[in-house]
């Protein structure tokens, strides 16, 4: 049995908690530590493990867990030590200082995600063909013939994925400007689907997190229904730090 390595917390308070880790038979979660700081573990055999719904969700619980009473630097998923001892001296002794940074870094900010989708993508297509007058000579020539050449087929679909491509990023912007101000560092993730406009992570100081709250608050209200947004957090910061571990 190895050690599976969740995160690096900013504690010194070496303990176990009444939490579940992510082996099937593994046992609690604990917290070993080197100095003032802390790898967050629990017994894993050392394996492989397959990257599906169950085993991250089991990761994230663990880290927004133990985020809740100390800053943390998330480590990268599946990562498994061969015990306690290689973790403090590999990870924590050799690398202290770089970690202390780190988390100095993190310490009084959070992880915010934002996706924003078109509630019903037809009337984002009904809306560049209103717009666009191009589109619609070809559409309505198309139409006419009872479907056209191929190769004009092709060109009505590549005008309208342009289209499409520049409304959403003339959107994309419209939605960053609520947050401008608001965050210390900003990741734009590519849209998935058509229904996707925006696909953002966001790190933002905790004292800033109401105005951020109210920030998509009033980008829901600017929508008009036309838009619906998922909004996360706060998480741990993966998108901005993750250790790989190397042993």
């Amino acid at each position: 049995m190895g050690q599976y390595i969740y995160a690096v917390a900013d504690t010194g308070d070496e303990r176990t908690l009444e939490l579940g880790g992510i082996a099937e038979a593994g046992g609690n979660v604990s917290i070993i530590c080197h100095r003032d700081i802390g790898a967050v573990v629990s017994p894993s055999p050392v394996t492989d493990y397959a990257v599906n719904r169950k085993n991250t969700m089991a990761h994230q619980a663990v880290m927004e867990t133990v985020m809740a009473t100390a800053p943390i630097l998330p480590v990268k998923f599946g990562t498994v030590g061969e015990g306690a001892d290689l973790i403090r001296e590999k990870l924590l002794a050799d690398r202290y200082d770089e970690l202390k940074s780190h988390l100095a870094y993190v310490a009084d900010k959070v992880e915010l995600g934002l996706k924003v989708l078109w509630t019903d993508p037809a009337q984002a297509y009904r809306e560049i063909v209103a717009e666009d007058r191009q589109i619609q000579k070809l559409r309505d020539r198309l139409n006419a013939q009872k479907g056209g050449a191929r190769k004009d087929q092709i060109r009505l679909g590549e005008m309208v994925a342009g289209a499409l491509a520049r409304k959403r990023e003339a959107l994309d912007t419209r939605i960053g400007s609520f947050f401008d101000g608001l965050w210390v560092e900003h990741k734009k993730n590519p849209p998935m689907g058509d229904r996707m406009i925006t696909h953002s992570v966001f790190l933002v100081a905790r004292d800033k997190e109401g105005d951020f709250d109210e920030a998509v608050n009033r980008l829901g209200e600017s929508t008009d229904g036309q838009m619906k947004i998922k909004y996360v957090g706060p998480v741990p910061p993966n998108h901005f730090i993750e250790l790989v571990v190397r042993w």
